[in-house]
């Protein structure tokens, strides 16, 4: 909306109409996810987390215009009011997930919602309180402990889970956050299994690019990881020493 979370990366829409063209004219430059603001966050000044930013009949067409073209749509999303917004509005996942209440959880399985927890992005801020605004560690640490209970009483109810970091916030990174993601998974409750479908099947389901990837069968990619240890036993095996493999190459 005018003035909401990530006015600096996106396009500043308000009404229904104006969200239909803005998504058509994304889908024209490229885009192959539209993804709105369902709420406020923590990186923000002047907003919470809580705060209900586009409305359900706003996100609806743009998941409507997403769909039609076979694309993804998704939105960020922390309060719980704003979730159940974007939950009705059809979205394909959830992004954060942070205040779930049991009537959330059950839309997110009636509706066959995915969450992405990105459990990394609030705990990256977390660690380093001297050199980060006062006003975004505050907000960060506030959420943390719901966060976790949240996305473990996801998890355990069955909500389909796939993995995000939410990298390019700070002190977030592309180059080891997923791995760590993972560990944070399974400290909030999400079981060892879920964590690796999390980051394999499940991500692929959520892409539609699960003819392609996502599991170890015939006519995929063999894109595939080797690991020294069994990360079922501990999932902090996916940060130690690992073969990779992409395309059936060791790479």
């Amino acid at each position: 909306m005018t003035g909401g979370h990530g006015v600096e990366l996106g396009l500043e829409t308000d009404g229904p109409d104006e969200m239909r063209r803005n998504a058509r004219r994304n889908i024209k430059n490229g885009a192959r996810n539209i993804k709105m603001m369902a709420t406020g966050g923590v990186s923000v000044d002047g907003e919470k987390p809580t705060d209900v930013q586009l409305s359900e009949e706003e996100m609806r067409v743009a998941v409507e215009e997403a769909h039609h073209k076979g694309y993804t749509a998704c939105a960020h999303a922390q309060g719980t009011e704003g979730i159940k917004n974007a939950i009705r509005a059809g979205v394909d996942s959830i992004e954060h997930g942070v205040y779930l209440d049991d009537e959330a959880i059950q839309m997110l399985l009636a509706h066959g919602t995915f969450v992405v927890p990105t459990l990394i992005a609030p705990y990256a801020i977390n660690q380093h309180p001297d050199v980060l605004p006062e006003f975004m560690v505050a907000k960060s640490v506030e959420i943390s402990e719901a966060h976790f209970e949240s996305i473990g009483k996801a998890a355990k109810a069955g909500v389909k889970l796939a993995l995000g970091t939410d990298s390019g916030t700070a002190y977030n990174d592309f180059e080891n956050s997923a791995a760590f993601e993972m560990e944070l998974m399974v400290r909030a409750g999400v079981t060892p299994l879920q964590a690796l479908q999390a980051s394999s099947r499940n991500a692929a389901e959520l892409l539609k690019i699960n003819q392609e990837t996502g599991t170890l069968e015939d006519g995929k990619l063999a894109d595939f990881l080797v690991l020294k240890e069994n990360p079922l036993e501990d999932i902090r095996a996916v940060q130690g020493e690992k073969d990779v493999y992409k395309k059936g190459r060791l790479v």
